[in-house]
């Protein structure tokens, strides 16, 4: 099976620190990663017809498991439902979703709804991932994994109808 720790440039899960400590201003700030404050991770690759999900379990980053649905409001509910069961319906189980203002819209508002957190799912760079192979499946397992070793503080949260844009911080 195929692990995003075989792509350059993002960390094996046994070399991901605890927590990343920042000096800012002569003030040391603990940054806590996703990895240490969500239990789940889902990464989401979405296309017009079907999105893939893959879950990972944060503090192994093990796959938990993985499949795609049809993009019908029915089926992103069920979607929904079956994380829900993979993950014990963990309401901290992260989110992060490609495309969450165009194919992945309606996702990233119905699980919004749902009281999960949401997040952006980070720019894939072509460059690291040139020999690994791409499909839909990878795309899914690399967006979970990207987000592990990020700090909570810097996960680009996507609008959901709250007013104007903000300032987001890259992954």
């Amino acid at each position: 099976m195929f692990r995003c720790d075989d792509v350059p440039g993002l960390v094996p899960a046994a070399q991901r620190p605890i927590d990343q400590i920042h000096h800012i201003g002569g003030a040391t700030t603990v940054m806590s990663i996703v990895a240490h404050t969500h239990p789940c991770v889902v990464g989401v690759d979405t296309h017009a017809r079907k999105h893939v999900y893959t879950i990972l379990a944060a503090n192994s980053a093990e796959v938990i498991d993985a499949e795609d649905f049809p993009t019908t409001i029915a089926e992103i509910r069920w979607a929904i439902a079956w994380v829900a069961r993979r993950t014990e319906a963990d309401a901290d189980t992260l989110w992060g979703i490609e495309g969450a203002a165009s194919y992945g819209a309606i996702l990233t508002g119905t699980v919004a709804e749902h009281g999960y957190p949401v997040a952006e799912a980070p720019r894939m760079d072509a460059k690291q991932r040139r020999g690994v192979g791409k499909s839909d499946a990878v795309d899914a397992h690399c967006i979970a994994s990207a987000a592990l070793p990020l700090p909570v503080e810097k996960l680009r949260r996507p609008r959901l109808n709250d007013g104007p844009a903000r300032p987001s911080a890259s992954w």
